[in-house]
């Protein structure tokens, strides 16, 4: 692979490092850089294998590219790579924020970083000073690591090794978590910087031969949610579930719930917004979606979708409160989860930031509770009759269903599109085919169109299906792939509930 520099890279032999390494691990030693900035540099060990320089370029852009806020919040959870460091064209290692103080503790005699794992046990008389949290403190804890898990799954990264022991915790109110390891986290579909790390007593019992992927991460949450909500270290989805005492009977039953559906097959498990859901004591919609299938494409062709991408995730800090009317995001609006009465479906000047709506955080003393069910219309699922000769029952598809719905009519009727109802109803049903992407000559096929004609019938189509701005149909790879987030378009077109 031919080497590429990166604008922010930065030369080995220019780093001014304090004498004594902070720690060392299975791929690499963590330095503290001398002067301004509390930068450490990780350096991977020869051990570590060929380092992937232009993933670890991708995590180093996503940071770099995000707005100033949204950079700093996500800096202040994840010690995430914020600059390559080469030696001539030779990737060494790479640059982070050190670990923040208040997630240090004596253990032991010595400084060390509050992990996870020290949930999991009673407390060792070796490590009193990390005091146990309460059964609330316990729940921003698991809640703050399932924003952050909707979060990064939203933007396509994969965890990989999601632990108790890359997970830290604040032990003292407000509760508040920091991720290591990130440069294990690697795009979905793409390849990781090095060889992906793994937990012992963290695996995945059906994670596929080509390595840890978005289903992956949805276990060793539930895995993470169990058991800190369980303080048990060892129990698993499909094994009996004791919470600690002290949960809202409905957020343990829906913890308890989510825990045990976990255990079923690749694609039927929950995925981190639901657990966001069961948390603060909101309504879930189940939405249904058949067993995994392997991909046997090579991994530069494999899908890059964001299947999970929500941007509405509450804050990744401690605790959240419920939006207010005025602000704008989709759980005020009637696609679910809902805890009040619907207001007007309408759009907004501009779409909420996906890391910057994530920023106030009020006290965790109690889960908010959702008002009782809100009777609510069904989405039609049958076309209207015709006339004509009759013609033997079909299941209706899904581009068929969303433009029956009643969302749909609302965005032809507020969007002028060139692009008709049945090329949308065709180009939804190659997409769902195809589990949502498509290229443009693939998608002008369908709609029966000339490939210079079908990109701007895809912004027309970006028009009627993107409800209040949320990518729910995007162009990538300079506009030459069509992806639609399969998830996204049911939230946003179906007011029902979405049984298994």
């Amino acid at each position: 692979m031919t080497f590429v520099a990166h604008p922010l890279d930065q030369r080995r032999a220019s780093l001014s490092l304090e004498p004594e390494p902070l720690g060392e691990g299975g791929q690499g030693t963590v330095t503290r850089v001398t002067g301004p900035g509390r930068l450490v540099y990780k350096e991977y060990t020869p051990q570590a294998g060929a380092v992937n320089d232009r993933a670890l370029a991708d995590l180093v852009n996503f940071g770099d590219n995000l707005p100033p806020t949204e950079r700093h919040l996500l800096l202040g959870v994840c010690a995430w790579p914020v600059a390559r460091v080469r030696d001539g064209d030779r990737i060494t290692g790479f640059l982070m924020h050190e670990i923040p103080a208040e997630f240090l503790r004596d253990i032991g005699g010595a400084s060390a970083p509050v992990e996870a794992r020290y949930l999991l046990f009673q407390p060792d008389r070796a490590w009193q000073d990390p005091r146990q949290p309460d059964i609330a403190g316990r729940t921003g804890i698991a809640l703050a690591a399932a924003r952050l898990v909707d979060l990064l799954h939203g933007h396509g990264f994969v965890l990989g090794d999601l632990s108790s022991r890359n997970l830290l915790w604040q032990p003292a109110p407000p509760y508040k978590i920091f991720v290591l390891d990130c440069d294990d986290f690697r795009r979905h579909g793409g390849e990781p910087v090095l060889g992906q790390a793994h937990t012992p007593g963290w695996d995945d019992p059906l994670q596929p031969s080509t390595g840890p992927d978005l289903d992956t991460d949805r276990y060793k949450l539930a895995l993470l949610m169990g058991r800190v909500l369980a303080c048990d270290a060892h129990v698993r989805p499909g094994k009996e579930l004791t919470l600690l005492p002290g949960l809202e009977p409905r957020t343990a039953h829906a913890v308890a719930d989510l825990f045990a559906r976990a255990a079923g097959p690749r694609g039927s498990r929950p995925i981190a917004r639901e657990w966001v859901q069961a948390i603060l004591g909101h309504r879930r919609i189940i939405v249904s979606r058949p067993p995994l299938r392997q991909v046997s494409e090579p991994a530069e062709h494999a899908e890059t979708h964001r299947p999970d991408s929500e941007w509405i995730s509450p804050p990744i800090g401690s605790s959240v409160n419920p939006p207010s009317p005025e602000t704008p995001s989709r759980a005020s609006r009637t696609s679910v989860p809902i805890s009040q009465q619907p207001p007007p479906r309408s759009v907004p000047t501009s779409r909420p930031s996906p890391i910057s709506a994530q920023v106030s955080q009020p006290p965790l003393g109690s889960v908010p509770q959702a008002p009782p069910p809100v009777p609510r219309e069904s989405v039609p699922v049958t076309m209207p009759t015709t006339t004509g000769p009759s013609v033997p029952d079909r299941p209706v598809t899904l581009g068929e269903r969303v433009t029956a719905s009643d969302a749909f009519a609302e965005q032809r009727r507020i969007s002028r599109s060139a692009i008709s109802d049945e090329q949308v109803t065709a180009l939804i049903n190659g997409l769902d085919a195809r589990d949502g992407r498509l290229s443009v000559t693939e998608a002008g096929a369908l709609i029966n169109e000339p490939v210079e004609r079908t990109g701007l019938l895809m912004g027309a189509a970006k028009r009627l299906l993107n409800v209040d701005g949320y990518d729910v149909l995007t162009l990538k790879d300079g506009d030459q792939t069509v992806d639609l987030n399969l998830r996204l378009l049911m939230e946003q077109f179906f007011d029902e509930e979405v049984e298994p």
